[in-house]
């Protein structure tokens, strides 16, 4: 079952940058077994989330740069950054109310949905050579916030580095390919937190190691190398107004997810 979910979540993953919390937690928490403790259920779903965010990253990022998609001097302009904020977010997850955080999120996600929606500039056909660097100032700024929110959430940064990408003039085959290995800064910090809060835990099951469930990363795993490959391939044939499209009915979903979560 976790293999066969895992595939769906490869090919959202490679596709749309997607797979991570959105996908991979609501499914854990109802599918977890009773051996796992019921007050760490939640825990377990967001640790193993992250631990299959960083395989998915790997494998993800391989079949794209095959293809020649990521941009790479992008990459090292925000990478670092976004590791930085990912490290203080873990650091003071303890101390911010996770309700705030949630709410403020959603209305990030909703203010990005309306004025792409109204100011088409996300859903316009963009040509190869438009992207405009960013500053030095301004990557610092956004690449911090990513890292800390996403960790905090326990969420891949693609659904705040698409959007950012692409309104500075990123086509979306490209914005995706680079999502994903820039989440990894997250994935592995967020991944290691969980790891170790889980191991100080008593009564946790053996078929886990801290919060990570492990039957369900393997399964994830094995499925996401069918699924990766797929993925990719469907978005290398997507015209660019037809991705970004696609992709905002997503993030649309994603933002009713978290209303009634």
């Amino acid at each position: 079952m976790y293999s066969l979910i895992g595939i769906m979540i490869g090919i959202l993953s490679s596709m749309f940058g997607f797979g991570g919390g959105f996908v991979v937690v609501p499914i854990l928490f109802a599918f977890l077994p009773d051996s796992i403790p019921s007050e760490y259920l939640m825990h377990t779903a967001i640790g193993t989330s992250l631990a299959v965010m960083i395989i998915n990253s790997f494998n993800s990022t391989y079949n794209h740069a095959k293809k020649g998609n990521v941009t790479w001097s992008i990459f090292k302009l925000l990478v670092g950054y976004i590791a930085i904020g990912s490290l203080l977010g873990g650091v003071l997850a303890v101390y911010i109310e996770s309700d705030f955080l949630r709410f403020a999120f959603i209305g990030l996600l909703i203010y990005v949905l309306i004025t792409n929606l109204f100011k088409k500039s996300f859903t316009k056909e963009i040509e190869e050579r438009t992207f405009s660097l960013p500053k030095q100032r301004s990557a610092s700024f956004i690449g911090m916030g990513i890292g800390f929110i996403s960790t905090l959430l326990g969420i891949g940064g693609s659904v705040m580095t698409i959007p950012y990408l692409r309104n500075r003039g990123m086509r979306m085959i490209h914005a995706v390919a680079l999502a994903t290995p820039l989440g990894l800064p997250i994935a592995i910090v967020g991944a290691i937190t969980y790891l170790i809060m889980g191991m100080q835990i008593e009564g946790m099951p053996s078929s886990t190691l801290g919060f990570i469930y492990l039957p369900a990363l393997i399964g994830f795993t094995i499925g996401g190398f069918i699924g990766v490959p797929i993925g990719r391939s469907w978005a290398q044939k997507l015209s660019d107004i037809v991705f970004s499209k696609v992709y905002l009915i997503l993030l649309f979903i994603v933002v009713i997810m978290m209303i009634l979560s």
